[in-house]
């Protein structure tokens, strides 16, 4: 019995012994393990592609499509006519009108529109001369009525082209005597050279409106019919669309008319290409304010959805004009020689390769390989985790 006990009290010894021990080396390290297990990881470096593509700095705007040049439509009373007259057909805003068409009609007659420099400002028959019966000349040539020579002289040639227009479009043109004219005319006809009309073919001035290009689109409609032709009739504007923007002062400067502009705004499906046709000469001007300049785009092709839309605009100011080799900013580094270059990494093997940067845009710069081996597909270092 006592040899049974003696034996429990030396198991029960070795067995406390046993844990003692092994709590003692869970607890207690050597000074190098310690060290070892304080010291931080060995930092794993961040990699990236080297590129090939077109770097380009640039300036990036907003603006809003429409269309431009717009101006008030307004009828030069004709002295060949009296009496009260009344607007009878108007087009309907958004018509486009280009030239030789009829325009509007007042009291049945109708208004021609010609492009011209030389606004409408009087009656034009046979006899007469001057710049705007040049511009008449020129305008029935395009049309292919055979005004004959464009000289500034309103001839018979002329008034036989002057009335096939009006027949072209249903109309007789008006056809006055000499007689006629003298009673209707005013006085200062007779002192300027050119500026009174023998009997024939007339062309009357509210008949007739010249503007500086057609076609054009209209804009607004402030005439009912009914009404008389007196003030502006209509606001119109050129087919030519262009997108109204502006600039922070110090940018506007690195920008010149004629630059290349890329107009996209991806959530309405508009991508478009134009060109810088204005630049504001200062700020404030043309609805910017104090701080910015205006400009203008003008678009050859515009897409339909553009007129009315708010877009993005962007302007390059330097490229590198083709594709090259590109790296992140942050792969580029400073040797102790004074040479950039980067760290390139080829199966976990880190080794450096000499560049030569350039152009430094969109968060990327452009190198050429001096020394060692650089493509497209390449990883270099451009960081380092911690």
């Amino acid at each position: 019995m006592r040899r049974r006990t003696l034996a429990f009290v030396v198991l029960g010894a070795v067995v406390l012994s046993a844990l003692v021990t092994w709590f003692a080396s869970s607890k207690i390290r050597s000074p190098a393990e310690i060290a070892a297990q304080a010291a931080p990881p060995v930092p794993a470096p961040i990699l990236a592609p080297v590129e090939q593509r077109v770097l380009a700095t640039k300036i990036i705007s907003r603006g809003t499509g429409h269309y431009g040049s717009a101006r008030q439509i307004s009828l030069t009373p004709s002295a060949l006519k009296d009496g009260a007259r009344v607007v009878t057909t108007l087009p309907k805003p958004g018509a486009r009108v280009a030239e030789g068409y009829v325009l509007l009609t007042v009291s049945g007659r109708p208004t021609f529109l010609l492009d011209g420099a030389q606004p409408t400002y009087r009656d034009l028959g046979p006899g007469m001369s001057g710049k705007d019966v040049r511009q008449l000349e020129k305008a029935l040539r395009r049309l292919g009525f055979r005004p004959g020579s464009v000289d500034g002289y309103y001839d018979d040639t002329t008034a036989r082209a002057v009335t096939a227009l009006y027949r072209k479009h249903g109309f007789d043109p008006v056809v006055a005597t000499t007689e006629q004219l003298a009673a209707a005319q005013p006085m200062e006809s007779t002192l300027v050279r050119g500026g009174r009309a023998r009997g024939g073919t007339q062309f009357p001035s509210d008949e007739l409106v010249f503007v500086p290009a057609t076609p054009l689109r209209v804009v607004k409609v402030t005439a009912k019919p009914g009404s008389a032709p007196k003030g502006p009739l209509l606001t119109v504007s050129n087919s030519i669309v262009s997108v109204e923007g502006a600039l922070p002062v110090e940018q506007a400067g690195l920008i010149k008319t004629g630059a290349d502009v890329l107009i996209d705004e991806p959530a309405l499906a508009i991508k478009a290409k134009g060109t810088v046709s204005r630049i504001a000469e200062q700020p404030g001007t043309d609805g910017a304010d104090g701080f910015h300049v205006a400009f203008s785009v003008s678009v050859p092709k515009p897409p339909p959805a553009l007129v009315g839309a708010s877009v993005r605009l962007t302007v390059p100011i330097k490229s590198t004009g083709k594709s090259t080799l590109a790296v992140p900013v942050g792969a580029l580094s400073l040797g102790a020689d004074g040479a950039s270059r980067v760290q390139r990494s080829v199966g976990g093997v880190i080794s450096p390769v000499r560049v030569e940067p350039g152009l430094s845009a969109e968060g990327y710069v452009a190198v050429t390989a001096l020394d060692g081996e650089l493509a497209a597909g390449d990883l270099v270092v451009v960081g380092f985790n911690e």
